[in-house]
């Protein structure tokens, strides 16, 4: 926030007037600098992805109430380490642009070749493991087994970071570990359907939760999504009271021994404490595909049967007027094709929806997967800031610069 000190003299009329003036802007600015000067959707930049790239392309990151959203990172080595730590940097360099530090990060989502899952995973922890301070948790990892982005590139990782100043909390239950902050815990749970399903409860009423009434999200990643999909929506549903997550499901490649993947969020206590049981009230369900949660609305996967996405994002429009948002206020979103070579008809779609009408476009990462949707061609989950919890504009406060 920039608040010229000029700007918050109001205009001299009578004294005391002007003095309740003074005390009524400070006031409101104290309110802001107090809600930790949260910003709904600001574009980070970095040197390799300067100001006015994102007309052209997506964002590469995004600050929005807290969370940095990073769009995904590909780069290609000769050994399979020395490409996690090229990813790595390009993530570091994004959480460092927005404020934070990869100590920061929350979540990620990497993507290996086949059979690739377990090594992946491995090269990227231990990565990690040594750029971070003593004592500084991993975050959440999903690691499936698919394509992504580009043939050429068969590993990427895409990350969220939580900003700096506030409670950061790793948590493990079974099969299930994630990281708290600001509110939200990232997870990731994997395994058999009920022992990720089990765990994903448990971990969540570790969090001081209420289990899976507070899971607001779900990334669905299934061996067998034919089989599978049914038995999971039931029983996420038959948990939440027939008021489940935003839930997307997907088939992908998992690591030896997984049927499995769920990458979750979960609306939990903001100061971390535990203990479970209660629920926190921080849910809301405005219909079966989205849920708001910590000021951010979930959007669940959006079917398109055009390559370019036109009928998702349409779709994705609508179901987020229900919340009260647009698609100028989407912060993140997954891609999941059913055809790798067609990718480039989505980005046509996208920089049309996101560049040209509504802008700035979001932190983005794609994946080839089968969804449960037999002719579609893409599959879109996303994710949009709902306003400030304190928003002052311009109009409110003149001469003032503010990004609220």
């Amino acid at each position: 926030i920039v608040a010229p000190l000029n700007a918050l003299q109001p205009p001299r009329r009578h004294s005391r007037e002007a003095a309740m003036c003074r005390l009524l802007v400070l006031a409101l600015a104290l309110r802001v600098l107090g809600a930790g000067a949260d910003v709904r959707k600001q574009v980070v930049n970095t040197a390799w992805w300067p100001p006015g790239t994102e007309r052209k392309a997506e964002s590469v990151g995004i600050i929005s109430h807290g969370f940095v959203y990073m769009t995904a990172m590909m780069e290609h080595n000769d050994t399979l380490a020395e490409t996690t730590q090229a990813e790595l940097k390009d993530v570091r360099d994004i959480a460092e642009a927005a404020g934070a530090g990869l100590e920061n990060l929350v979540d990620c989502l990497a993507n290996a070749p086949k059979g690739g899952a377990a090594a992946v995973r491995q090269a990227f922890e231990r990565a990690l493991a040594a750029k971070l301070p003593k004592g500084a948790a991993l975050p959440a990892l999903t690691v499936v087994e698919a394509p992504g982005e580009y043939a050429y590139f068969n590993v990427s990782i895409s990350c969220v970071a939580a900003l700096p100043g506030a409670p950061r909390r790793a948590l493990r239950a079974g099969s299930a570990y994630g990281v708290s902050a600001r509110g939200l815990l990232h997870l990731e749970s994997s395994g058999t359907l009920d022992a990720a399903l089990h765990s994903l409860e448990h971990l969540v009423r570790k969090a001081g939760a209420s289990g899976l009434h507070s899971v607001a999200e779900c990334t669905a990643f299934l061996q067998d999504v034919r089989r599978a999909a049914p038995l999971l929506r039931r029983a996420l549903g038959s948990g939440t009271g027939a008021r489940g997550p935003a839930l997307t499901v997907v088939q992908a490649g998992l690591e030896v021994g997984k049927a499995v993947a769920l990458r979750c969020v979960a609306a939990v206590p903001a100061n971390g404490a535990g203990g479970g049981g209660s629920s926190n009230g921080a849910i809301e369900h405005h219909s079966k595909d989205v849920v708001v949660a910590r000021r951010f609305a979930f959007v669940a996967g959006q079917r398109a049967r055009l390559t370019n996405g036109t009928d998702g994002f349409d779709a994705l429009e609508q179901a987020l007027s229900i919340a009260g948002v647009g698609l100028s206020d989407v912060v993140s979103c997954l891609f999941f094709v059913t055809d790798q070579a067609q990718v480039f008809d989505l980005f046509d779609g996208f920089f049309d929806v996101f560049n040209a009408k509504h802008p700035p476009p979001p932190a983005r990462a794609e994946l080839q997967a089968e969804t449960e949707c037999g002719d579609c061609a893409v599959m879109m989950r996303c994710i949009a800031a709902m306003p400030a919890a304190v928003e002052l504009t311009t109009a409110e406060l003149p001469g003032q610069e503010m990004l609220v």
